[in-house]
């Protein structure tokens, strides 16, 4: 390679440095940005579990019963969350794998389970696996979205629980752990004893428990549909930062890749330039040397 040739190698490098840096910066804010909407929904849950332990307290609501269920009447839809682009790494296909995964360890057959995915590139891993994708739907790209995303996504699974018998929903998802990210599930549908047991558990933060003039029925299925949204609201956003969070471990690395690149280019571009130049002044004094003997 010339020198002019290594003149654009390192122009066309610096560039793509920019590109890189710019997109860690994005996903720097976007991940500050979720975590600060996860607070949000965290919070807001804790106020809709208050108005679950209201109801109990005041005695008005009772704990239900689990369906005993036979192996061959148990359905399953599952809610896979990825990404709708890459630069994520193996966050996709780890988060596919550990859905399949988890499904067979519950006794569900795969062929027999409808998946709803929610990112084109999930879309992508679950049709290699040969999965039934019901609806798909693409990732919010902004935290104004997400709630949007979670109604569409919960009238879908409404739908199709009373036209196939769905018995379960989870929602697979990838969530932030330290410096890295895992997948993880979550029980969409039932909710089930364990969530009223472990709220039965816990005291009011007041003295006086509230009063309320609706039916307790109809309080307590307001309060259940806010709580499934929050659920799966919170599950696209802790994805979301996961996803920002993997792009911002991709981007850094590539930074560095690109760094030791150019230095090593540079280090080439001075080299060849200081071998031009000494060529150059021995082509001059060469010159000068005959014109001298020439006189």
């Amino acid at each position: 390679m010339d020198i002019e040739g290594l003149q654009k190698r390192i122009k066309t490098t610096n560039d793509l440095r920019s590109i890189v840096s710019t997109m860690k910066s994005l996903s720097a804010v976007s991940i500050i940005q979720y975590d600060t909407a996860l607070k949000s929904l965290i919070e807001y849950g804790r106020t809709i579990n208050l108005g679950v332990v209201a109801l109990m307290k005041n005695g008005d609501l009772q704990i239900p019963r689990d369906p005993h269920l036979k192996p061959e009447a148990r359905r399953a839809l599952a809610v896979v969350i990825g990404s709708d682009t890459g630069l994520v790494g193996k966050m996709n296909r780890e988060v596919v794998q550990y859905a399949q995964d988890f499904l067979r360890q519950k006794g569900f057959a795969l062929d027999q389970v409808n998946f709803i995915a929610v990112g084109r590139q999930i879309i992508g891993q679950l049709m290699r696996g040969k999965q039934n994708v019901i609806e798909a739907y693409p990732v919010s790209n902004s935290v104004k979205a997400v709630s949007k995303t979670a109604a569409s996504v919960l009238i879908t699974a409404d739908k199709y629980i009373h036209t196939h018998h769905v018995t379960h929903v989870y929602v697979f998802y990838s969530e932030k752990r330290g410096v890295s990210v895992s997948a993880t599930e979550t029980l969409l549908m039932p909710l089930g004893t364990e969530w009223m047991e472990r709220l039965k558990k816990r005291g009011w933060p007041g003295r006086n428990l509230p009063t309320y003039t609706l039916p307790p029925a109809k309080i307590y299925s307001a309060l259940l549909k806010e709580r499934l949204l929050i659920e799966l609201s919170t599950a696209i956003t802790e994805a979301l930062s996961a996803e920002h969070h993997m792009r911002l471990t991709t981007m850094q690395a590539a930074e560095k890749n690109i760094d030791e690149n150019l230095e090593t280019m540079n280090l080439q571009y001075q080299q060849m330039r200081q071998e031009n130049i000494t060529t150059e002044l021995l082509d001059v004094v060469n010159g000068a040397e005959a014109m001298r003997k020439k006189k």
